[in-house]
C-alpha cells in the first residue's frame, strides 16, 4: 500500500498537470481571505498530501487495496463546504485515494445530509470550518435517527500549520520538485469520481454520477487569467471551474457572492473571468444602476473599465431574458457569453463567442469542441448530446439511467432547439416549457419573451395550467410595471395580438401581489411546476382560484378572435 506520507500522486492527467505546473508557475494560485489563504503550488500540493494522510487515517483499512486505492464498493465521500480554498484541497485530497467525492450545500439540513450519506453508503464527511456548526447538528440527527455510521472531520485539522515553520509530518515544508507520480497507483477512467445531486421532476434528488474523465480537461484558460470565484460548488458550474481551474494553472480569488463584493473587486481591475448565473447579473445590474451610474464619472469609470477589460463574462443555468443581454451589451458594452449545459452533460454542450449574431432571441451558439449533437427529428426537435464530460449513470437507478440515452448512447437533454445555419435556437423544455392547448403546441419561452418586452409588464413568467376543456391552458404571471396597475388580461392580449398567433396569446392572468415572488431555483431557472402549484392551484372541480382572470377559450371568435392568417395554425376546429 501507498504509504500514507508519500509525496507521490496518482497517475492521472490531473495530478501530472498539478505537479507541471507548480515546477513553472511561482505565482499564487488561490486567493482565499475566508481561509486566510495565499496558495502557491507547493502550498496546495502540500495540503493535498497533507490531508490525504488524515483520510488514510480516518477511514477503516478495509476500504483501501494494497496500492493505497480506495475499493470501488464504497467510494464516496461526502464533503460540505462553500467554494473556498478548503473544498479544493478537499476535493483533491480525496481524488488522490481513488474516492469519489460528493459536495453538499453550506446549508443543507441535517436530514438532508443523513440521506445523502445513506444513499451514497458513505463513511465519511468532510467539513470547511465556516460549516462547523453544521456538522455537529448532522452528527446529533445521524446518533439520534439513524444506525448509519458516519465519521465527520473537519477540513482544517488535515491541512499544514500556516504559522510559524511550515512542517509535514515533521519535516519542512517541499518544494514542487519534491512531489512525483507513482505509476503504481493508477485508476480507471471508468471509475467513479463525482456524484452530484439534482432535482427531479418528481422524487427526490438524483445522484448524477461522473467517472475520472470528467477531471481530465481543461477549462480554456492560461496563467494569464485571473477568475473570480464566487459560484456554489455543489453545482456543476462552481465545481468545474473551482477544480479545474486550480489543474490549469489559473488564479481564483475568492469574493462574497453578492453585488456589492463583485462589482468592488472589479474595479480594482486586473480580472479576465467573471462567470455568473442568471439572478446575479440581474442583481450586478441593479447595483450599477442604483449605486453606481449615480457616481460622479470619474468614479463610475473605474467600475466601467474593470467590467470591460474582461475577456470572459459568461452566463449560465437558464436562457436569460433578451433585455437582460441587452443591458450588458449595450449599456456596459460587454456582449454575455451564453453557455448551455446541465449536470448531465457535466459541462458545456453550446456556448455563444463573437461569430454569434446576437440579435437572434434564444440563440445558444454552437456546440462546443468535442460536443456530437443530433436531433430527434431533422433540424428540429430534442437535442440529444455526447460529450466528453458526460455523466456514466444516476446512482442506483438503471430505469432512470437507460431512459435518459438514446440507443446509440446520446444523452436526451429534454430540450427543444431548432437550427437555423450554423445557429441553434433553444425553443424551451419538452416537459414545462411547452403547453398543449387543444392540438396545438405552444412554447412558454416565445410568449414570455413577448410577453417581458410589454412596457406594462416588470416581470413576467408563463406556465402550463390545467384545463378542462383545452387539457392544458397558457398561464400568465405577471408583476406590473407602475403606472399600469388597471391593466388585465385583455389589456395584455391586446398588446400581444400582433406580436403572437392567436392560439399563444394567454388565456388566464394571475397579477403578482406586493411581496409575492415567482419561484426559482438558484441558477435562476423558473420553477414552473411551483408556479403552477403556487398561483395556478385547481379545486376538485376543476376550478382556478378567484385571483386568476380567465379568457373564454369555448368562443375562438369573440373579443378579439382571429385576424390574420395561421393565427390557428391551420388546424381550425382542433
Amino acid at each position: 500500500m501507498t504509504s500514507p506520507t508519500s509525496q507521490m500522486l496518482p497517475d492521472e492527467p490531473i495530478f501530472k498537470k498539478l505537479i507541471e505546473n507548480g515546477r513553472s508557475n511561482p505565482n499564487v494560485i488561490f486567493q482565499d481571505s475566508s481561509c486566510g489563504v495565499d496558495a502557491t503550488y507547493p502550498q496546495l500540493l502540500h495540503d493535498i498530501v497533507s490531508l490525504r494522510h488524515r483520510l488514510y487515517e480516518w477511514l477503516p483499512p478495509s476500504l483501501f487495496d494494497e496500492n493505497g486505492r480506495i475499493k470501488e464498493e464504497n467510494p464516496y465521500i461526502l464533503i460540505v463546504a462553500p467554494a473556498n480554498y478548503e473544498f479544493v484541497v478537499a476535493s483533491l485530497a480525496v481524488l488522490a485515494i481513488g474516492a469519489a467525492l460528493v459536495p453538499l450545500a453550506p446549508a443543507i439540513l441535517p436530514e438532508e445530509a443523513l440521506y445523502f450519506s445513506q444513499r451514497c453508503r458513505s463513511k465519511l464527511m468532510l467539513v470547511s470550518s465556516p460549516c462547523l456548526p453544521l456538522a455537529s447538528e448532522i452528527e446529533q440527527h445521524a446518533q439520534a435517527n439513524s444506525d448509519h455510521k458516519l465519521n465527520i472531520r473537519p477540513i482544517a485539522s488535515g491541512l499544514r500549520c500556516w504559522e510559524g515553520e511550515a512542517t509535514f509530518l515533521g519535516h519542512s515544508l517541499l518544494s514542487e520538485d519534491d512531489f512525483g507520480i507513482d505509476e503504481r497507483m493508477t485508476v480507471a477512467a471508468s471509475r467513479p469520481s463525482l456524484i452530484l445531486f439534482t432535482s427531479g421532476t418528481t422524487g427526490p434528488p438524483k445522484g448524477v454520477v461522473h467517472t475520472r474523465s470528467f477531471f481530465y480537461f481543461g477549462y480554456g484558460t492560461s496563467n494569464a487569467d485571473v477568475f473570480l470565484t464566487h459560484r456554489p460548488v455543489h453545482w456543476i458550474g462552481g465545481l468545474r471551474s473551482t477544480i479545474n481551474l486550480v489543474a490549469n494553472g489559473t488564479r481564483q480569488e475568492v469574493v462574497a457572492s453578492s453585488a456589492p463584493a463583485i462589482w468592488g473587486r472589479i474595479r480594482e481591475g486586473g480580472v479576465t473571468m467573471l462567470c455568473c448565473v442568471i439572478p446575479m447579473w440581474w442583481s450586478l445590474m441593479r447595483h450599477y444602476r442604483d449605486v453606481i451610474n449615480p457616481l460622479p464619472e470619474n468614479e463610475k469609470e473605474a467600475y466601467l473599465q474593470g467590467m470591460r477589460a474582461l475577456r470572459v463574462a459568461r452566463v449560465g443555468g437558464a436562457m436569460p431574458l433578451p433585455s437582460l443581454l441587452q443591458f450588458w451589451r449595450e449599456e456596459i458594452g460587454i456582449p454575455l457569453e451564453l453557455t448551455y449545459g446541465c449536470t448531465e452533460t457535466g459541462g458545456p454542450g453550446f456556448m455563444t463567442d463573437s461569430q454569434t449574431d446576437r440579435s437572434v432571441e434564444r440563440c445558444l451558439g454552437q456546440p462546443e469542441d468535442g460536443v456530437v449533437t443530433r436531433f430527434s427529428e431533422g433540424d428540429y426537435g430534442e437535442i440529444f448530446l455526447k460529450t466528453r464530460f458526460l455523466f456514466s449513470h444516476y446512482l442506483d437507478d438503471v430505469e432512470a439511467t437507460k431512459a435518459a440515452f438514446t440507443d446509440d448512447g446520446f444523452f436526451k437533454t429534454g430540450d427543444y432547439v431548432s437550427r437555423h445555419g450554423n445557429e441553434y435556437i433553444f425553443e424551451g423544455r419538452t416537459s414545462t416549457d411547452f403547453v398543449r392547448f387543444h392540438g396545438f403546441k405552444i412554447p412558454v419561452l416565445e410568449v414570455e419573451t413577448q410577453l417581458a418586452q410589454l412596457p406594462s409588464v416588470a416581470e413576467a413568467c408563463v406556465v402550463s395550467i390545467p384545463d378542462k376543456d383545452a387539457s392544458t391552458r397558457v398561464g400568465a404571471i405577471v408583476r406590473l410595471s407602475d403606472g399600469f396597475e388597471h391593466e388585465n388580461l385583455l389589456s395584455i392580449r391586446t398588446a400581444l395580438a400582433d406580436k403572437l398567433l392567436y392560439y399563444k396569446l394567454p388565456t388566464a392572468l394571475r397579477v403578482l401581489g406586493h411581496g409575492e415572488q415567482i419561484p426559482s431555483v438558484w441558477s435562476g431557472k423558473v420553477a414552473r411546476r411551483k408556479v403552477s402549484e403556487l398561483f395556478f392551484p385547481v379545486s376538485d372541480s376543476g376550478n382556478l382560484p378567484a385571483e386568476v382572470e380567465l379568457w373564454d377559450i369555448k368562443d375562438k371568435e369573440l373579443n378579439g378572435g382571429p385576424k390574420k392568417a395561421w393565427d390557428w395554425a391551420g388546424l381550425q376546429g382542433c
